[in-house]
């Protein structure tokens, strides 16, 4: 008596899950190809949806960019948030520009920022969020080696996140990390240290 193979049963995915496997998705093809890979014909495609489902989720290409955008800025911000609680902050800098500069992510956020069909309320909000993780970020690293900030914390926070998002921007562009990042990482810890007293 032989043995019918059973299929595993698929459960349809809930209304959330299947956005966010779509957002997802469009995420990953986005830091691997670019911004302006992200149609919704393609954005389907890679999620293994149909692009009638993908507009079932989402109203249109904007709302889509909208989700991606903010997922992108919601996992920055709490990998900033890490890296401020490790108690060598500076290590964790460190450690947190080498990763981003190889995921692709914020050079796609950073594109994003700049598409003119997403709201602009929502990017500005998410903004205001990575910079006060990354200012929680600045302020651990100079309180590592015992320094309180010369100048406005805040200020120290978007310097951070500005020289985060291009090297990130360009390791992506160049498609390699940098041999030299390392030179330049010592060199913006320097410099960010001189802020200190």
């Amino acid at each position: 008596m032989g043995f019918a193979r059973r299929r595993p049963s698929r459960e349809p995915l809930s209304r959330a899950d299947a956005a966010e496997r779509i957002t997802r998705a469009a995420m990953a093809l986005g830091a691997a190809e670019g911004v302006g890979a992200l149609s919704l014909q393609a954005i389907a495609r890679a999620a293994g949806v149909s692009k009638a489902l993908l507009l079932y989720h989402f109203a249109g290409k904007s709302a889509m960019l909208d989700a991606v955008a903010a997922l992108l800025g919601a996992g920055s911000e709490a990998r900033l948030r890490r890296a401020a609680e490790q108690l060598d902050a500076l290590d964790a800098w460190r450690r947190l520009v080498r990763d981003e500069a190889t995921r692709g992510e914020l050079a796609l956020l950073t594109a994003l920022s700049l598409e003119a069909e997403l709201e602009a309320a929502p990017l500005r909000a998410m903004r205001e969020s990575r910079e006060t993780a990354a200012t929680a970020l600045a302020s651990a690293m100079l309180g590592g080696v015992q320094l309180t900030p010369r100048v406005p914390p805040a200020l120290l926070g978007r310097l951070l996140l500005r020289h985060l998002d291009g090297v990130a921007a360009a390791a992506t562009r160049d498609r390699v990390v940098s041999a030299a990042l390392d030179d330049e990482l010592d060199a913006f810890a320097l410099a960010l240290l001189a802020l200190g007293r």
